[in-house]
């Protein structure tokens, strides 16, 4: 008995150890509200529709456009993007080329966030901009690179610059590879071209117009994963490499998958955003109920969808439309844009204590920020007097959101009235409150009724 005892204690602690020491390289990285991305490209024709996925993206911010030798020279690359760019109407992205470009160099230097960078060729320029400047190394979050092959490591991409490929692999920075698998079946095939051309939104048009499009089956190339795995990661399963555990791989993914993506990405479906089950979250009218509906296109317009599904979840989860909850959660949608992160990456301390209605609040916070109890991510403080406020932490930083004393006041103002007039165990109060939190709901602003400070 006691050796069964001790070997199964010996697994537990073994099985803590390694949750504990697991290399955080091997996991998704967090999810952000957008992402700083850099590309650098040869501009072959899958890179050129892999760009305009890209570019097309809601939630990519191009900081830059670098272009490398390789499918055709530098000079003929810029040449592509720039008609590329101006098909989309930008005129603001800086475009770089050729191994004496600064702008790489510049760009990194110039992050005031991590920045991803999106390598659909060569590591020719990478290379060079990071060779005796390692104090960039902790700015750029991780290297996304296109390559044919990773078991065996070969391909054009590889190939074309051994030497340089090598020295980025080696920095320790996280780069995934994302690869064909080498498969020889093209992601635009028949049908995706057929959608292309019948599809009337403007990036449809535009990757129709690409060269090569319609020849793409039978010259096979796929930078375009590497768009649809900064988008959608989650179609794609990757492995820690064994020899060194900042790169990644994918050794499976979802095909079909993939090419629904960029068939909603044609159509001008597609939705982006952080949800679990959920391909976007429900506006449809006829689904709330009709005082909802009275405030629902008004506070969907002025504080957007985030914070709307923040806040019915919340009053689904809590059990009915609250005052504090609703604070909760406007409070936990503020930190979450102030730290350009998306749910379950905040840890949160809460000072709304276990009493209502202070504590109310806290269910809008596990709402909004995911940082729940069963995450184990938030917990109270030990300030015995309660108050609605919070501290939010990430990534080593914290800062302090409170509710301002005047809507304080209304709120305890509301609260009081009701209890007096009414009492707890009356239906009249919790009208009061619904009613109370519906015009809060769409009158307070989360830029306004907050006051955040840095700590």
């Amino acid at each position: 008995m006691f050796i069964k005892l001790l070997s199964m204690k010996t697994f537990f602690t073994g099985l803590i150890f390694l949750l504990l020491t697991i290399n955080v390289s091997s996991s998704p990285l967090h999810s952000k509200l957008y992402h700083d991305i850099i590309i650098d490209s040869d501009c072959s024709e899958s890179d050129l529709r892999a760009i305009s996925l890209l570019l097309s993206h809601s939630g990519f911010n191009v900081k830059a456009i670098i272009i490398s030798d390789g499918a055709v020279p530098a000079e003929k690359g810029m040449v592509k993007i720039m008609k590329l760019l101006k098909s989309f109407g930008i005129d603001t992205i800086p475009v770089g080329y050729g191994l004496s470009s600064d702008l790489l160099l510049k760009t990194i230097n110039a992050a005031t966030e991590q920045l991803t960078i999106i390598s659909l060729g060569p590591l020719s320029n990478i290379a060079n901009a990071l060779k005796d400047n390692q104090h960039l190394y902790k700015t750029i979050e991780e290297i996304i690179w296109y390559n044919n092959s990773v078991l065996p490591l070969k391909g054009f991409n590889y190939d074309y610059d051994r030497k340089s490929s090598d020295f980025v692999l080696e920095t320790g920075i996280r780069i995934d590879i994302v690869s064909t698998m080498n498969s020889e079946h093209a992601l635009f095939d028949k049908n995706l071209v057929r959608h292309c051309r019948n599809s009337k939104s403007r990036l449809a048009k535009i990757l129709y117009n690409i060269p090569g499009l319609s020849s793409s089956a039978e010259k096979p190339g796929q930078e375009e994963l590497a768009a649809i795995y900064m988008s959608n990661p989650e179609l794609f399963e990757m492995t820690c490499s064994e020899e060194r555990s900042n790169i990644n791989y994918n050794k499976n993914q979802s095909i079909q998958a993939i090419k629904e993506v960029i068939s909603d990405m044609l159509s001008g479906t597609y939705k982006w955003g952080h949800s679990v089950a959920l391909n976007g979250f429900p506006v449809n009218r006829e689904l709330y109920l009709y005082d909802v509906r009275l405030i629902m296109d008004s506070a969907i317009s002025q504080y957007g969808k985030d914070e709307w599904k923040a806040c019915v979840l919340t009053d689904e989860f809590h059990g009915h439309l609250g005052v504090y909850s609703i604070v909760g959660a406007k409070m936990g949608i503020l930190a979450r844009e102030y730290f350009n992160v998306e749910t379950d990456q905040l840890e949160v301390e809460t000072f709304a204590g276990f009493t209502p209605p202070f504590s109310c609040m806290n269910d809008g916070l596990q709402v909004s920020t995911g940082a729940t109890l069963g995450q184990g991510t938030i917990h109270l403080a030990k300030d015995t007097i309660l108050k609605p406020q919070a501290i939010f932490k990430y990534n080593g930083k914290s800062i302090l959101i409170k509710l301002k004393p005047a809507y304080v006041k209304q709120l305890v103002a509301v609260i009081e009235k009701g209890v007096s007039n009414y009492g707890l165990a009356d239906e009249r109060y919790w009208t009061l409150v619904r009613q109370t939190s519906l015009r809060f709901w769409l009158e307070w602003n989360r830029n306004e009724i907050f006051e955040l400070s840095v700590i």
